[in-house]
């Protein structure tokens, strides 16, 4: 097999934007226009030069494949807190459908062109993580919030658990599933200006939809564990699913007579 030439790892980013497929035409120009100014003007404050990241636009979003030598504490620290400042600035007199609501994925893995995009697992992890439905809850419960930034657990493990960036572990992060179609990891949430038990609250005022739900709005629905899950519902006079199907599976078939205790019927006051 011939080697991919421009394979590597990089560090990944993705942005999008909430509500912008309810907005009508002139309002979708209108958060386009300001995601790649404010995005510009944020990265120019944390001293990071936009025009050496390999972006592909996705018109509410982007996805972008930072340079080798992008530091992720300088993304982290310096670069999130301006592009909060700079949303924030632009909404201040906004209304709130007219607000540009941000949530920002940053992942390290594997990435590289493809014929229509870029391809690689790193790019489906940083794009499942984007669409995280824990963010979606936080700017559910607040809309005054205008950046969720959402780490992977390895950016968390290898950067921030190490305290190599000024987030404290313990106050300003919170870990989440995310289980979006194939993919199932833990991710980390920070909302700038936010504590962690702030953002617990906001999640338990907002809880995840039951399973099975289909909100178009969510594209991940998280799962229930098993054992919590409650078993089906059936109508009254009627054995649920999970009766009816631990029925089905004891049959037995006798050919002749059987003494009774054989098969486990005990005498009761006389009677079998």
């Amino acid at each position: 097999m011939a080697r991919q030439e421009s394979f590597g790892r990089s560090l990944l980013v993705s942005v999008d934007a909430r509500g912008y497929g309810a907005a009508d035409g002139r309002r979708q120009a209108s958060f386009q226009e300001a995601l790649v100014r404010l995005l510009d003007e944020a990265a120019e404050r944390a001293d990071l030069h936009r025009s050496s990241w390999q972006r592909q636009p996705a018109g509410d979003g982007e996805l972008a494949l930072l340079p080798p030598d992008a530091p992720e504490d300088v993304l982290i620290d310096d670069f999130v807190p301006a592009l909060d400042r700079c949303v924030a600035r632009y909404n201040a007199d906004l209304t709130t459908p007219a607000r540009l609501r941000l949530r920002l994925a940053v992942h390290h893995g594997v990435a590289f062109p493809g014929a229509n995009g870029y391809v690689g697992a790193g790019v489906v992890v940083v794009s499942r993580l984007v669409n995280c439905g824990a963010a979606r809850r936080i700017q559910d419960a607040a809309d005054d919030i205008g950046l969720v930034l959402i780490l992977s657990n390895r950016v968390y493990l290898d950067t921030v658990a190490q305290r190599h960036t000024h987030l404290d572990p313990a106050r300003d992060l919170v870990r989440v599933p995310v289980k979006v179609k194939e993919y199932r990891e833990d991710a980390w949430l920070h909302v700038p200006r936010y504590r962690a038990e702030g953002l617990r609250d906001l999640l338990d005022s907002h809880p995840a939809p039951d399973l099975g739900s289909t909100d178009p709005a969510r594209p991940d629905v998280e799962e229930r564990s098993d054992a919590t899950a409650a078993p089906p519902t059936a109508r009254p006079g009627e054995p649920n699913a999970w009766t009816r199907r631990y029925e089905a599976e004891v049959i037995s078939e006798f050919h002749g007579p059987v003494k009774a205790e054989v098969i486990g019927i005990k005498k009761v006051d006389g009677r079998e």
